[in-house]
């Protein structure tokens, strides 16, 4: 294990890392971004907006209508109509993410589930990304969602930096926000939030929480490299990121992220050409499919050529709600963790 430096740091980093997004979720049953656009759309207040419909009825990519919105010029005579339309997309996807932790919240593992998820074998799988022997890990996700908080009880929980009542010891309620730190906290308690040695880092923020100045903080859009920059925890988390990934043969493994952020992938393929980051993915997409759209991005084929192993599978196949152990588990942990089954 290499050793990283955050200064005034330095620790040792686990060699194999976790990234998420919100295929993730999705096995549990969350939305992916056709359903969160689905559900922006329908939410009562936009239907008072042709302006907001003709947009998304033209732009099918959620985080791209929502930027195109906030972007839009006032009518002549307008600006009230153009404040309404502003908060009417705002309340939408606030309502959006609201829905998607009622299914968070009432996700029960059962074999006759409509998402039959092992969720205790997942716990297991995200315990084996905790540091250990005087070594940190790390657990990065897009996701803003609160399924980790809500539903990782078993192991040892990861701590978000910076955020009140990380260790999750609270139950949260949709009206529970934190208020994130300033650049000054952060400089003065890095040591501190640092101390544990395994830590959850919500990259794009949180659907509760709010920024250093008071405003509910999700970074969405198209100018997300703006807004990480401008929120001083989420700066300093994606320097955590950067410097995780920057150690000498890191695997990561990533499970449902679809590499559509630019931001990203930037890390990812600079740890790839520079530091020999291995890349593993699990997405229940066929191999080909997931090659033809990494095509279609920037920088695709850097992203393709870290790729060690592709496990074209769904959690419910790697964790079945009979408790057995998989063929695609054994893979998994053969190629990823090399341990060989004992089966």
């Amino acid at each position: 294990m290499q050793k990283m430096n955050l200064s005034p740091f330095t620790f040792q980093v686990q060699e194999t890392v976790l990234l998420t997004g919100a295929g993730f979720t999705h096995n549990f049953g969350g939305f992916l971004g056709e359903d969160m656009w689905a559900q922006i759309f329908n939410h009562p207040q936009l239907q008072r907006h042709p302006r907001i419909r003709a947009i998304m009825s033209n732009d099918f990519d959620y985080e791209s209508a929502y930027y195109k919105v906030l972007h839009m010029k006032p009518l002549i005579d307008s600006v009230k109509s153009w404040k309404e339309e502003k908060a009417a997309i705002k309340e939408a996807v606030r309502a959006a993410y609201d829905r998607l932790d009622v299914i968070v919240r009432n996700f029960r593992f059962a074999p006759d589930a409509p998402y039959p998820v092992n969720i205790f074998e997942v716990q297991k799988l995200i315990n084996r990304f905790a540091g250990k022997n005087n070594s940190k890990g790390f657990f990065f996700t897009l996701n803003q969602d609160l399924f980790i908080e809500r539903k990782y009880h078993n192991g040892t929980r990861p701590l978000l930096p910076g955020i009140n009542n990380s260790n999750f010891t609270d139950v949260l309620t949709s009206n529970d926000y934190c208020k994130l730190p300033t650049q000054e906290e952060i400089d003065r308690h890095k040591n501190d939030w640092l101390k544990s040695y395994f830590f959850y880092i919500k990259l794009h923020g949180s659907q509760n929480w709010i920024d250093c100045v008071g405003n509910k903080q999700m970074v969405i859009g198209m100018d997300k490299t703006k807004q990480i920059h401008d929120e001083p925890l989420l700066s300093w988390y994606f320097e955590i990121f950067r410097e995780v990934l920057s150690q000498p043969n890191r695997r990561l493994l990533v499970i449902g992220y679809g590499f559509r952020d630019e931001h990203v992938n930037e890390i990812i393929i600079e740890s790839i050409n520079k530091h020999n980051l291995k890349l593993y993915i699990l997405s229940p997409e066929k191999p080909g499919d997931f090659g033809r759209k990494l095509e279609k991005i920037t920088h695709g084929n850097c992203i393709w050529r870290g790729l060690y192993s592709y496990f074209p599978y769904t959690l419910q196949r790697v964790f079945p709600a009979d408790q057995s152990t998989s063929v695609e588990f054994q893979t998994l942990q053969e190629s990823y963790f090399n341990l060989k089954s004992n089966g």
